[in-house]
């Protein structure tokens, strides 16, 4: 559990400085984004204990956050290309 809390940890502060530094970056958004869903994962997955049991609502809640990194990517793309 160490590990796994340490390894969100990393994976936080690298996406916050990727975002940091990204300039609107259509790529380095997707990058965060991505960076987000696998922190939403580990935190489904182990936190919430639901690796082993409940493969349904562990299966929904990826899904949610899978249709919400969805609709967040959409946005910036939009705006790329757009203008």
């Amino acid at each position: 559990m160490l590990g796994t809390f340490i390894l969100v940890l990393i994976l936080a502060f690298g996406g916050a400085t990727i975002a940091a530094l990204s300039d609107g970056n259509p790529i380095a958004i997707g990058t965060v984004l991505l960076i987000a869903f696998v922190k939403a994962r580990f935190v489904i997955l182990d936190f919430m204990e639901l690796r082993h049991g409940q493969r349904g609502m562990a299966l929904s809640l990826l899904a949610w956050c899978a249709l919400l990194l969805l609709v967040a990517l959409a946005r910036p793309l939009l705006v790329s290309y757009l203008t």
